[in-house]
């Protein structure tokens, strides 16, 4: 059997980046089929901006009329987890995935997001080096990917789209995997019965 990777028209990409730094996901513009993502600058100093910042996501995961991936960067990984951890399922059922790129910058921005320590309801990759990059990425559950850590400088565009396309492979795998699952639990039954 063959499965086709999801065609990223059909995703909307939410990018949350730090405020005032420099995204990655920017050069995303520069690939015709990523070109419509949508950035949320992530601002933490004070209990105002995180309820705004959340109302943010909220508004642009809800108006989507496609599946959503989210992308973070740094401190905006944390922001991202904290979001997801603490959103009813209503809002975060429309997110195919997330990529969190270095989360481990993140460390002084933790205690702005503090949120019950339980994996992400979505499937996540985290990209980072570093040993706390590789604990938040148990921590959320996600699939990690070891390596030279991507920056607005340097990351090339094409690995950057490499990583959504396999990212959003995975996703077509697994949803197809659960479909053969709830397929199979529903004949199984019939022909038990058929056959008394």
């Amino acid at each position: 059997m063959s499965v086709a990777i999801l065609d990223s028209r059909r995703l909307t990409l939410i990018a949350l980046v730090p405020d005032k730094a420099v995204s990655i996901f920017g050069r995303i513009r520069e690939l015709p089929r990523f070109g419509d993502a949508q950035y949320i600058a992530v601002h933490s100093r004070t209990a105002a901006e995180r309820t705004a910042l959340a109302a943010r996501i909220d508004a642009a995961v809800s108006a989507s009329d496609r599946a959503v991936m989210l992308l973070a960067q740094g401190s905006a990984c944390a922001a991202a987890a904290w979001w997801a951890r603490l959103s009813p399922k209503a809002y975060t059922a429309n997110v195919a995935g997330a990529l969190l790129v270095a989360p481990g910058g993140a460390g002084s921005h933790h205690g702005h997001f503090a949120a019950p320590k339980i994996g992400l309801p979505f499937p996540s990759i985290v990209v980072g080096a570093d040993d706390e990059a590789q604990r938040l990425g148990v921590e959320w559950g996600s699939r990690l990917i070891d390596g030279p850590l991507l920056n607005a400088a340097t990351a090339p565009t094409s690995r950057l789209r490499a990583i959504i396309d396999r990212f959003t492979s995975a996703v077509v795998n697994r949803d197809v995997v659960a479909a053969h699952r709830i397929i199979q639990q529903s004949v199984t039954p019939s022909c038990t019965a058929a056959v008394k």
